[in-house]
């Protein structure tokens, strides 16, 4: 007996000792990135991390934009907010932030392409601490495309694609007993989108506090599964945040950002939809930057690829932008009755990546301008959210009852569509548009 009480014994220590080893690696710290340096030293740039200690590393170029991009676990910043506007030999500025699930990343701008002469990972000038050490020099841009990746630290970071980003597993295909709608707050992470010129807001905080409040509204109402591509702050590439809409079979996807404009006097909502060719220059200038968006996260062509122009082939796509053009009519006439609409053409048209899933619905709205102070109090305001949202779930509500899949809640039959809603809209009627 006293035998077996002594295995018992042991056991249960063992089990103890186990559960606290356990425990003390979950709760492990985050590394943290303490300072990055770069310098110019004759034709070279050297490129400089602190470390809190060796971590697996991915060090690699892009050509398209020209790019420098360091890859860690997921870790903890130390560095001031402005840090990256500075640069040195032929880094213009850089940024950082999480990159996807257990990853991130720091991307640093170039001002041609650079390809890698040496990257080592050395003791830091602190005990315990690590310094990644990168030296660049000019290159081709053949030579940028054919580098290879290098991996540096303990053990070289894992390439896997990163998991499905939504907040729910799939939903059931075609058939489910409610319409599927995905909503995708733009940006993250390492990409801020627009900044706010007034007070440096960001408009990857602004679209998911938006976005955060409208599926919980549309979940209140009980008639639709609602996902979303993004509910923290991390970054979701394009072809992600459609992958998420197709893997759901979504019913309905709606974007959400807020834009910037030279003229810091332009506010309002605006409504973007699909096409091959921009309806208008300022609608190509806005495809132009959300789709830089990958680019940003130092994704390359290889991993974004732009399939626009091959999906508009699909004869799929015809019924699909039909409905697209119908929602961006209902989301137009909710801001036109209970918001703020552009004074010119509040429906545009364009090849915005995003919205390239042929065969789910989609359209993106520019809820207002992070460049117009009004605008930026209101879309920072919690009232406002609370109120835009219910103009958009009467938006979504009147889609999907002219479509027959849901039965006509009271307030949906107020919203009326304007006889000449094509792309570009109507204008606003003098007085039609409340403030907001």
């Amino acid at each position: 007996m006293r035998a077996i009480g002594c295995i018992a014994a042991r056991l249960v220590l063992a089990l103890l000792v186990f559960t606290f080893a356990r425990s003390e690696a979950l709760a492990a710290p985050p590394p943290i990135v303490h300072a990055v340096a770069i310098v110019a030293e004759g034709a070279a740039t050297v490129v400089t991390v602190d470390l809190s200690a060796p971590l697996p590393i991915a060090v690699f170029t892009i050509a398209d934009p020209s790019r420098l991009v360091v890859e860690v676990p997921s870790a903890r910043f130390d560095l001031a907010k402005d840090a990256g506007r500075g640069g040195g030999g032929q880094i213009v500025g850089w940024r950082w932030g999480d990159f996807a699930p257990g990853r991130a990343r720091l991307v640093f701008d170039a001002r041609r392409p650079l390809k890698i002469a040496r990257a080592d990972l050395v003791d830091g000038p602190i005990a315990g601490r690590a310094r990644l050490v990168i030296e660049l020099v000019a290159a081709t841009r053949e030579e940028t495309v054919d580098a290879p990746t290098l991996h540096l630290g303990p053990a070289g970071l894992a390439a896997a694609a990163a998991p499905l980003a939504a907040d729910r597993p799939p939903t059931p295909g075609p058939g489910a007993a409610k319409p599927v709608v995905v909503i995708d707050p733009g940006h993250g992470g390492l990409d801020a989108g627009t900044v706010s010129p007034a007070t440096g807001t960001p408009e990857k905080t602004v679209v998911l506090e938006m976005a955060r409040v409208l599926a919980e509204r549309l979940r209140a109402e009980g008639r639709y599964e609602v996902v979303m591509t993004r509910t923290t702050d991390v970054f979701i590439g394009l072809s992600e945040r459609t992958r998420i809409a197709r893997a759901h079979h979504a019913d309905l996807f709606l974007s959400i950002h807020a834009d910037a404009e030279y003229d810091h006097s332009v506010r309002g909502a605006t409504v973007y939809t699909l096409a091959e060719k921009a309806s208008d220059e300022q609608a190509a200038a806005l495809a132009f930057k959300e789709n830089q968006s990958d680019a940003m996260a130092g994704l390359g062509l290889d991993e974004a690829h732009d399939e626009v122009a091959d999906i508009l082939a699909d004869l799929t796509l015809r019924e699909t932008r039909h409905f697209s053009q119908r929602f961006a009519r209902d989301l137009i006439e909710a801001f036109r009755v209970g918001g703020r609409l552009v004074k010119t053409m509040p429906h545009r048209q364009a090849g915005l990546r995003v919205l390239r899933a042929h065969d789910v619905p989609s359209a993106l709205i520019e809820i207002g301008f992070l460049s117009n102070k009004e605008d930026e109090a209101l879309m920072t305001a919690a009232e406002w959210r609370e109120r835009t949202a219910r103009g958009l779930v009467a938006a979504i509500d009147h889609y999907f009852v002219e479509r027959g899949r849901i039965e006509a809640p009271a307030g949906v039959a107020g919203l009326r569509h304007p006889a000449a809603a094509g792309p570009g809209g109507a204008p606003p009627r003098p007085g039609a548009a409340a403030s907001p």
